[in-house]
């Protein structure tokens, strides 16, 4: 039968409403971005538009691994389909940082060459692309920056920074328009806004590969001290010793430990007393939400 997760449900219902959020905006820009491409010929548009790409398609994955665990876990999946958010981060990640190594490569191409990507940029094509996107972009980030604030969530604040990044690439493209359009002749402003766009792209990529490496070879999350934990639980009154201490993340959103405990002696009532002070003093301190303690008897003197 399903089981829910510690303290999972607080945070989940913020997160699956940020991703409907980003889906429906990522939609919408792709759209507009690839119609503005289209006409514009403009190589720093073509590869903003080519990048939202795998953006719905890792917001849309991620929307339905998180949705499909309200239910909790299963016989088959004892900690739901949360792995799914994490395999989803991971082709993002490579195809994104494979978009900005080709278009970077492009751009740097197009830059010693001095021609451009597929003819002339029509400047005014590439601003009406630029400034509804920009738009819609700080609408997306204006609504869920306040909710990754109050949230300890890990993955909709990565949606967060990620939206921020994406605004800095719609400057970029507002910057390249506008002086193309007062200096038509500038033709390497457009693949020099191009090759700033594809370090943006590489620079995004490289954390979304490192933290899922990190979950999947079950790393210590970062920010996190088994020194710290340690020291936090000899800290509980009544417990004399801890060891064995594993910390992993089941996905960016879930932190997990086990830990082995020996306490002083004491009635069984007051042990259970014990653990649930050390897993709310793990979820505070650490936010670790799914914390479990094997009892032990004190260590022979």
């Amino acid at each position: 039968m399903p089981t829910p997760h510690h303290g999972e449900g607080e945070a989940q219902q913020r997160v699956l409403h940020g991703f409907r959020i980003a889906v429906g905006l990522s939609l919408v820009v792709l759209v507009i971005e690839s119609v503005g491409a289209f006409f514009s010929r403009s190589l720093s548009l073509t590869v903003d538009a080519v990048h939202n790409l795998p953006d719905v398609a890792a917001f849309a994955i991620s929307y339905a691994a998180l949705a499909s665990t309200r239910e909790g876990s299963s016989d088959r999946f004892t900690f739901g389909t949360h792995r799914l958010e994490v395999f989803a981060g991971i082709i993002n990640g490579a195809i994104v940082l494979g978009a900005g190594l080709v278009f970077g490569y492009e751009a740097v191409d197009s830059l010693v060459r001095a021609t451009s990507f597929a003819g002339p940029v029509d400047a005014a094509w590439l601003l009406l692309a630029a400034v509804p996107t920009l738009g819609l972009r700080a609408v997306n980030l204006r609504v869920l920056a306040p909710g990754s604030l109050r949230s300890s969530d890990l993955n909709l604040r990565s949606v967060v920074v990620h939206l921020a990044s994406d605004i800095a690439i719609t400057g970029a493209l507002l910057v390249a328009g506008g002086l193309l359009l007062i200096r038509p002749g500038l033709a390497w402003i457009d693949p020099l806004a191009a090759l700033v766009i594809a370090g943006l792209l590489v620079r995004e990529a490289m954390p979304l590969l490192r933290e899922g490496v990190d979950v999947l070879t079950e790393r210590t999350p970062r920010g996190i001290s088994i020194d710290a934990i340690s020291k936090s639980t000899l800290a509980v009154p009544g417990v004399a010793e801890v060891h064995d201490i594993h910390v992993w993340s089941v996905c960016s959103s879930l932190v997990c430990m086990t830990a082995h405990v020996a306490v002083r002696e004491m009635s069984l009532k007051q042990s259970i007393d014990v653990v649930e002070s050390l897993r709310a003093r793990m979820e505070r301190e650490f936010g670790i939400l799914h914390a479990t303690f094997q009892v032990e008897c004190p260590p022979a003197a």
